[in-house]
């Protein structure tokens, strides 16, 4: 990332070693340079030395991008939390104020930045000490070619206030509560590590991989709650949602199939990339709501190709590379040559592609869609995909889906031969046919209260289901039960 003249540390995203190593020290130097660019020249030594300090730290913490934000009385390096000690509380208060004069809310460091454009931005920064003039901090820094080092606005500091405080969530207590955190958790990565991509052009691997580890940890230890959350629909960022669904779906999918964690680690992150090429679809012509013309359709059937050109500017060459070409360019096509890109021939699809579109469709079949009153239910995509659409899909792929949600995927409304009215949760391995379910009306009428809800963890062996309930007799908020 720096320039060659002096030796680099080794990069570590180990979050002990930014708190109490890393992060400090880079805050120090950062307030430090700015003190320095104004007394001295850039050719100076003590700014020289300043400066390659500052490169240094933060070519330690690289990953693609280090993000330095002020949030508080604290600052945050890669969403880790970073607490002044007594000696260092003044420099922290004074970059604060620095940051608060220009209305901005921390820095961005890109891979690839050099001394020489550090150099220039920061005299950028100091000749614009207040928040008009700092206003155009972003277009002057444009114009002088500075694009490796970048202000961050208020508006972004707050969009990443979700992610840096998700280390200040106190401890979960229960699974369910362990993977809502891990699903809030990956999203909020997810959104972070795409735009990444969208700015650079490159995938954030070692963002990524952050967010995958968790989901592969948490369907290891047989969280199936985790699965159940996939079917929450009415998510404020569902482009990101979607991502992480496909994710958590293929890996417990592989996991069903006995995959080892190496290869479900490869598999989430792969799923994760899948539909990484419609970063170049336009906005317009992915959120149309009405059929797409055939300019249009030729833009979106060129977006596998596009995420092959994205995921190749990963760095080596490893199974994981190879998974993550294959799943981007074949998740739309079939074995016998229909779906797109067209090939006009039959294609042999990977391991890993078969269930992560399996995986897709099944997310995408249960989304909200413009052309349609309310998305499918789960238990009416599995219909659809086991009956009419079979023939398209692998039919091993297809049964390790079912094994994966259950009989009755999550937010499928039960009546029982009890007269209980339920609704599903998370599938139980145990027996698909009796999922962890959530009593909302008992046989006499009477219905839990909202602050003491009745579960089933699961469904009682003297029960079972006499019919699956439409969601048009139900009056509730299916997304909102599924949630609490």
């Amino acid at each position: 990332m720096t320039d060659t003249a002096r030796p680099s540390e080794p990069r570590t995203s180990d979050a002990a070693t930014i708190e109490k190593l890393v992060g400090p020290a880079l805050v120090s130097r950062f307030h430090g340079l700015l003190r320095a660019a104004r007394i001295y020249s850039p050719s100076n030594q003590t700014f020289q030395d300043q400066m390659w300090d500052l490169l240094r730290l933060v070519d330690q913490v690289m990953e693609g991008e280090v993000l330095l934000l002020a949030m508080g009385q604290c600052f945050y390096v890669n969403g880790v939390r970073i607490r002044a000690d007594a000696s260092q509380a003044a420099v922290f208060d004074a970059l604060t104020v620095e940051f608060e004069q220009r209305k901005l809310g921390g820095v961005r460091f890109l891979e690839g930045l050099r001394s020489e454009e550090l150099a220039v931005f920061l005299q950028l920064m100091l000749e614009r000490p207040d928040g008009e003039r700092a206003a155009d901090l972003p277009a002057a820094a444009a114009a002088a070619g500075v694009v490796n080092v970048a202000a961050v606005t208020l508006a972004e500091t707050e969009s990443a206030g979700a992610e840096t405080s998700a280390a200040d969530e106190p401890p979960p207590q229960t699974e369910r509560e362990r993977t809502k955190q891990v699903f809030r958790q990956a999203v909020s990565g997810t959104r972070q590590a795409i735009l990444h991509t969208a700015r650079t052009g490159k995938p954030a691997m070692r963002r990524i991989k952050r967010v995958v580890q968790p989901i592969v940890d948490s369907v290891m230890k047989n969280e199936y709650s985790l699965i159940g959350l996939t079917a929450i629909k009415n998510h404020d960022e569902y482009t990101f949602a979607h991502c992480v669904n496909v994710s958590v779906l293929s890996v417990a999918m592989g996991h069903q199939l006995g995959l080892p964690r190496t290869t479900l680690a490869n598999l989430g992150l792969a799923a994760l990339l899948h539909d990484v090429g419609k970063l170049t679809v336009p906005p317009e012509v992915l959120g149309k709501p009405d059929q797409l013309s055939s300019e249009e359709w030729q833009l979106m059937e060129r977006h596998p190709i596009e995420g092959v050109k994205i995921v190749a500017r990963a760095p080596g060459l490893s199974t994981l590379s190879l998974d993550l070409l294959n799943v981007a360019f074949q998740h739309h096509l079939t074995e016998d040559g229909r779906g797109y890109p067209r090939l006009g021939r039959p294609c042999r699809l990977s391991a890993a592609t078969r269930l992560v579109t399996v995986a897709d469709c099944y997310d995408a079949m249960t989304a909200h869609r413009a052309y349609r009153s309310r998305p499918f239910t789960g238990y009416e995509a599995l219909r659809l995909l086991l009956g009419p659409d079979r023939t398209r899909y692998d039919v091993a792929a297809l049964w390790t889906l079912v094994r994966t949600v259950g009989l009755y995927p999550a937010g499928t409304l039960l009546m029982t031969n009890s007269g209980h009215l339920v609704i599903s949760l998370s599938p139980n391995p145990e027996d698909m046919r009796r999922p962890f379910c959530r009593v909302l009306a008992r046989p006499d009428g009477s219905m839990p209260p909202d602050a003491h809800p009745e579960t089933w963890d699961p469904m009682p062996k003297d029960m079972t289901v006499s019919r699956v309930v439409s969601p048009e007799e139900f009056d509730g908020e299916i997304d909102r039960l599924i949630a609490a």
